[in-house]
């Protein structure tokens, strides 16, 4: 008895459990924010063609990079206006001055020349 009760039991509890709900799937796990290159970017300017008076000299390069944008100081009147592309890729220019570079990970790099010079490399 003791047998078919032990069964019984059994089997009420394999019915019991086939119609019991099953538990919600956990939920999924939160978007990442977004990677923004936006801030302040330092470094240094190589000349390439020195004897290039359209060239300015070589030194110090600092800009803020704000809604992937930033302006390059060419001289004391001009200042090189540039965008940052979701690709990474950085294009701008200003008058005769033309910008194409490359944005990954915090360094930007990039040639700056006019129509007569390749002049420095941010």
């Amino acid at each position: 008895m003791n047998t078919i009760r032990a069964g019984l039991i059994a089997a009420l509890c394999a019915a019991t459990a086939a119609c019991a709900p099953t538990p919600p799937p956990p939920p999924p796990p939160p978007p990442k924010p977004p990677v923004t290159i936006d801030g302040e970017y330092r470094g240094t300017s190589t000349r390439f063609q020195a004897d290039s008076r359209a060239c300015p000299h070589p030194g110090l390069v600092h800009f803020d990079v704000m809604d992937n944008r930033f302006q390059l100081r060419w001289d004391a009147k001009t200042y090189v206006d540039a965008a940052i592309a979701p690709d990474g890729a950085v294009t701008g220019g200003a008058e005769r001055i033309t910008l194409i570079g490359k944005q990954a990970g915090s360094k930007i790099e990039g040639d700056v020349t006019t129509a007569t010079a390749v002049c420095i490399s941010p």
